[in-house]
């Protein structure tokens, strides 16, 4: 890439929050930069406007904020583009960032996928030096290098829990492998025998995601990054925390198929590994798959289950290893399954299925005042 076309690419990312003439009030609620959009983990939890009152720098910047006192999940304010012109180069998206009554944490996040966009190839959140309570403005940054095989590329503030965050004067730009990575996806665990449920790896000494870690304790109960706690009770109950919501759950394991049954917060949970099927509930979302076919993988035996009738890109869940023994360790299993997603895929997505390349916008990038 070209020192002229890193330079359109930077002031394009920057002009998109940070440049512009002054807007009102009502255009700052409704209107939001192109190609930036909100999800959520549940609807109506959180909104993203433009706020020309109180910029770090410039003239406006981009808000995200809670909607309710006690939101369980969390929002993002994103943007998605195709991948092809980065590969093979080290990405830094950084912005200047400030929070209000953060009740939980906030930060900026990149994720780099691949074919698989269960599996990601990079990603970091920021949650291991996570923004909480009230913060000064700041330049935050996250680096993920982008491999050849990177289909597409997302980017944004994320705020989990309630409170207000901030963002703006927002770059984007390669830079040299003298600037370190902050890669969250951890090494594998390979000590142990592992299973894998989606993204989630696990085996009986951790269960580990991209954003998700969890633990054994001194006292057998286990603790993941978040500080909930889950305990094995009576041989085949997992009770405690998980996802800010209560937990309580039998496990029935060695027969014709796996069931996990119970309450989780105010919803009942039900799931069903069987030989041709798998079936996952919580509250009125649900996941009912078929076996698809059997595949070796790195990770040993897997099995892809699929929506029945589905095509490439519908909702599928590989299970591999451990997760389909007779024996599976039971609680790192219960954790494993949970942390997946009980919504089809495309919902799970926000429907960011074909990003836009940023190619597109560049060959016309808006005027910039200097």
């Amino acid at each position: 890439m070209t020192d002229r076309m890193k330079q359109i690419l930077t002031l394009l990312w920057v002009a998109v929050l940070a440049l512009g003439g002054p807007a009102s009030a009502a255009e700052d609620k409704k209107a939001l930069p192109e190609g930036w959009f909100v999800t959520e983990s549940t609807p109506k939890l959180y909104e993203a406007g433009l706020d020309t009152e109180n910029p770090c720098e410039g003239n406006r910047s981009a808000y995200l904020r809670s909607l309710h006192a006690i939101p369980s999940g969390y929002g993002t304010f994103m943007q998605a583009f195709g991948a092809q012109t980065f590969r093979g180069k080290r990405l830094r998206f950084s912005a200047v960032v400030r929070t209000e009554n953060v009740q939980g944490w906030a930060g900026l996040w990149m994720r780099v996928e691949g074919e698989d966009p269960k599996e990601p190839l990079a990603f970091d959140n920021m949650q291991s030096r996570a923004l909480v309570g009230t913060t000064q403005c700041k330049r935050y940054e996250v680096v993920l290098d982008v491999p050849q095989e990177a289909k597409a590329i997302m980017a944004g503030l994320m705020l989990s829990g309630t409170g207000k965050a901030w963002m703006g004067t927002v770059r984007f730009e390669p830079v040299d492998a003298s600037v370190p990575v902050t890669n969250l996806i951890a090494e594998r665990p390979r000590s142990l025998p592992a299973g894998r449920i989606g993204g989630v790896w696990f085996n009986a000494e951790k269960v580990d995601s991209p954003t998700y870690r969890a633990l054994p304790q001194p006292d057998g109960s286990w603790k993941d990054n978040r500080a909930h706690v889950v305990s094995l009770v009576d041989g085949n109950r997992v009770k405690g925390t998980l996802a800010n919501q209560e937990l309580n759950v039998t496990i029935k394991a060695g027969g014709p198929s796996t069931l996990i049954q119970g309450q989780w917060g105010v919803d009942p949970v039900f799931i069903e590994l069987g030989a041709e099927k798998l079936v996952m509930k919580k509250g009125i979302h649900s996941r009912e798959l078929v076996r698809e076919d059997e595949r070796p993988r790195d990770d040993g035996r897997c099995i892809r289950y699929r929506v029945a009738g589905g095509v490439q890109g519908s909702d599928y869940l590989d299970i591999c290893g451990m997760a389909l023994s007779k024996n599976p360790p039971l609680l790192p299993l219960v954790i494993a399954f949970l942390t997946n997603d009980f919504r089809p895929l495309s919902a799970q997505l926000g429907g960011v299925i074909h990003p836009q390349a940023p190619v597109d916008r560049v060959a016309q990038p808006p005027r910039v005042n200097h």
